[in-house]
């Protein structure tokens, strides 16, 4: 495989559907940046302990590092111009709030001029 590529797993298959277990499988981390992603139902409200879980699968599989990927979990329905339709929105608060608790655990430094 190229260099540049990495996986995904993403149990709920786009779903957004909170994940029951990360997979460990090592056949996913075959690059030698050794880099693995987790998706599925993360959202500010479970971000910290995804992050726990997926590192912990990450280096359980021989990864080096992970990154997580979100959708659904930082969206947020809001009332449009018409005053009737809901629009769903990227939410930055919702994103700001993961940013905050990664931060909280430690495992990245607070981006500057988001403190």
């Amino acid at each position: 495989l190229p260099e540049n590529i990495v996986f995904l797993h993403d149990e709920s298959k786009g779903t957004g559907k909170e994940a029951s277990a990360w997979s460990t499988d090592p056949q996913f981390v075959t690059s030698s940046r050794k880099i693995v992603g987790y998706a599925g139902g993360i959202k500010p409200v479970n971000v910290g302990k995804v992050a726990q879980d997926t590192i912990k699968a990450c280096q359980e599989s021989g990864g080096k590092e992970f990154w997580i990927d979100m959708e659904s979990g930082v969206r947020s329905k809001v009332i449009g111009a018409s005053g009737k339709e809901e629009e769903d929105i990227f939410d930055l608060s919702k994103c700001y709030e993961c940013i905050d608790t990664i931060c909280e655990l430690g495992l990245i430094e607070h981006p500057p001029g988001l403190q």
